[in-house]
């Protein structure tokens, strides 16, 4: 069991560090992550791994705005984290349910006050697709690998998710922000 925020922050860096196989990225400080909006005057800031879906997802869910989004795939950068600091409201995480978009949440939890609205029962719910069974995915080995790390590294993660997309990690598969989100009307994704 993980008793301390400095274990946990170690133990998730060192995992994505030794699993740098696209699903667990360690993009180079070099690679800054990417910003939009105003972080001065936005009333939501949302941290995510799929800065692409966002828009979709906004009009959905009841966000304040104007919004400003940190936008970067892997782990997250510390440089960050004063713009997530910076507004007076607790940011918001938009990722998958998967291990890796978990352990980044929990990443930037043991840093600061943020709130997860990633894909869970209720985002299903509210983007009307909890019972499409083809957006489910398999995850990879070391997805597999690292769902049992999660009780340690993300010891909330089954409330964070619920009893859903829990059992889904539970057999092996994933949902991502896209799959959730998809327009049923016309199949496409974001």
């Amino acid at each position: 069991m993980v008793d301390s925020s400095a274990t946990r922050i170690d133990q998730i860096e060192s995992w994505f560090r030794m699993h740098d196989d696209g699903e667990f990225s360690v993009l180079p400080p070099d690679h800054p992550s990417s910003q939009i909006g105003n972080f001065a005057i936005a009333r939501t800031i949302v941290y995510t791994t799929k800065q692409h879906c966002v828009a979709r997802i906004k009009g959905l869910s009841p966000f304040g705005e104007p919004i400003a989004i940190i936008g970067r795939y892997g782990l997250p950068m510390r440089c960050d984290l004063p713009l997530l600091r910076g507004s007076g409201q607790c940011p918001i995480f938009i990722g998958d349910c998967d291990p890796p978009d978990l352990m980044i949440f929990s990443w930037l939890r043991e840093h600061l006050a943020i709130a997860w609205h990633g894909v869970n029962d209720k985002f299903l719910d509210i983007h009307g697709n909890r019972d499409l069974a083809w957006i489910r995915i398999k995850m990879s080995e070391s997805e597999s690998e690292a769902t049992r790390l999660l009780q340690d590294l993300c010891p909330d993660y089954r409330q964070l998710l619920g009893p859903y997309c829990s059992s889904l990690l539970d057999a092996g598969f994933k949902i991502e922000v896209e799959g959730a989100i998809i327009d049923r009307s016309v199949a496409t994704k974001c």
